[in-house]
């Protein structure tokens, strides 16, 4: 019966679409951005340098809308371009082409790549590897909601694109269901045609966005600027550990593999131990393999980290936020 239930709603949604879920990149009148950050090419530098040569990204269906990594290996692209998109890494200066990057991006969605490495060595398909790939801003209307009795289930996202897109979103126990006006939902109260905002990570393997916040009802509001930081929220494993130079590593708990996440730590930066407890604390006192709940903010502009405002260390600190 499950199966049948999501095989209708699957039919259901397709005749709501028609053919937007083909492939193709298509357009809104909204514009929507990709930024990212390369810290690695091949094994000719580390992630504390400055690469040796500027990459131009451009996006293959949309020409136009292109761009160089700055000296820090940092880039923007922003345009009235949604769907099925494929980035094209080249050298700027001999124009070698480096590889390629499927996304999916919903019209007037912030994508950021976080700390991509490029292995030249690996097939031309498989060389763009980012550390994470978080999307904020994905709006649209509910065409299928299948909920799981733990809280978890499966969504479709229907874009306002010209034509509109469907875009699959999962949804785990964990993720934030709330109105704008931030009272908490669950998965049985989400109906269909309702207009939501969606955030998470997106999962390349499949293009499948795993929502850590669905909010209902949400408005649709300016764009903030590019370097306005946004709330994020995280959590997960700390595997490195560098006080000195101001930053943690996390790997954060998705639906599928980890996702290595960079924090940096300010001199406001709040640092509690012992889970709940939240004994005050410092860096000094994190260890490798320490769960970590993580509340900053995230940069469009300043893709490759997370800057914390608290951080919450402990062996339940996995479980302290969604």
């Amino acid at each position: 019966m499950r199966q049948m239930r999501l095989l209708l709603a699957s039919l259901f949604a397709a005749a709501l679409v028609g053919c937007a879920s083909e492939g193709g990149v298509t357009g809104t009148g909204v514009a929507a951005s990709v930024s990212g950050n390369v810290v690695l090419v091949s094994a000719t530098a580390s992630a504390a340098q400055t690469l040796p040569f500027a990459i131009r990204v451009s996006v293959a269906e949309a020409p136009a809308v292109t761009t160089v990594t700055d000296a820090a290996g940092t880039f923007v692209l922003a345009g009235a371009f949604s769907g099925a998109v494929t980035l094209q890494f080249v050298r700027a200066d001999d124009g070698a082409e480096l590889g390629p990057l499927g996304l999916e991006v919903p019209a007037g969605s912030a994508t950021l790549l976080e700390n991509i490495v490029i292995d030249t060595r690996a097939p031309l398909g498989e060389r763009v590897r980012p550390g994470a790939v978080r999307q904020l801003d994905a709006f649209g209307r509910l065409a299928m909601i299948e909920c799981a009795a733990d809280g978890a289930g499966t969504i479709l996202l229907v874009d306002d694109a010209r034509p509109p897109r469907q875009f699959l979103v999962r949804l785990s126990a964990a993720t934030a269901i709330e109105t704008r006006d931030g009272v908490p939902l669950t998965c049985a109260d989400l109906r269909l045609r309702q207009p939501v905002r969606a955030q998470g990570l997106l999962r390349l393997s499949d293009l499948t966005l795993l929502a850590s916040e669905i909010v209902v009802d949400p408005g649709r509001r300016p764009r903030p600027p590019l370097d306005e930081g946004r709330p994020e929220r995280l959590r997960g494993i700390v595997v490195t550990i560098a006080c000195g130079r101001g930053f943690l590593e996390i790997d954060q708990a998705t639906q599928s593999a980890p996702a290595r996440r960079v924090v940096q730590l300010a001199p406001t930066t709040v640092i509690t131990c012992g889970g709940a407890a939240e004994i005050p604390c410092g860096c000094g006192d994190i260890g490798v393999g320490a769960g970590a709940a993580v509340e900053g903010l995230i940069f469009p502009n300043r893709p490759g980290l997370v800057v914390a405002e608290t951080i919450r260390v402990g062996r339940q600190a996995s479980r302290l936020l969604p």
